[in-house]
């Protein structure tokens, strides 16, 4: 009798973690936070300081995110849109820039559909004076 009690309480364990592992996951346990940056970077450009976020959403879905700090003797660079490259970093081809919506001064957002998962690196700057980061669309 103990004996089959043990078995039952074995074969329940094992069930447990056999369902646990091949069980159909919710869609909403493997979305991205959409809150949180997948990557960003700062960096310090000769007329401010430029700020970029990437949210990878999701079946290649990525919102893109840029803030400009103009100096203060640099004020004419915060009207300026900012030069925006998407590549693949294991392709040798092109890239391509979306578009940007200006949410305010100095501030432009992109949402966009990448035309293959993978690892991307965005460029974003004025000109030669870039920041550049990588990140992983799925």
């Amino acid at each position: 009798m103990l004996a089959v009690a043990l078995a039952l309480c074995v074969f329940a364990l094992v069930a447990a973690f056999i369902w646990a592992t091949v069980r159909t996951l919710d869609p909403r346990d493997t979305v991205a936070d959409q809150s949180v940056p997948t990557a960003e970077v700062s960096e310090v450009l000769p007329d401010g300081r430029i700020d970029v976020q990437v949210y990878a959403l999701g079946n290649r879905d990525v919102r893109l995110e840029i803030q400009f700090t103009p100096d203060a003797d640099a004020i004419e660079s915060a009207a300026m849109r900012p030069d925006v490259n998407f590549a693949m970093l294991e392709m040798h081809m092109d890239g391509f820039d979306p578009p940007l919506q200006l949410v305010e001064a100095g501030v432009w957002r992109a949402n966009l559909k990448l035309p293959m998962a993978g690892r991307w690196v965005v460029s974003v700057g004025f000109g030669e004076d870039r920041a550049e980061v990588e990140f992983d669309a799925q």
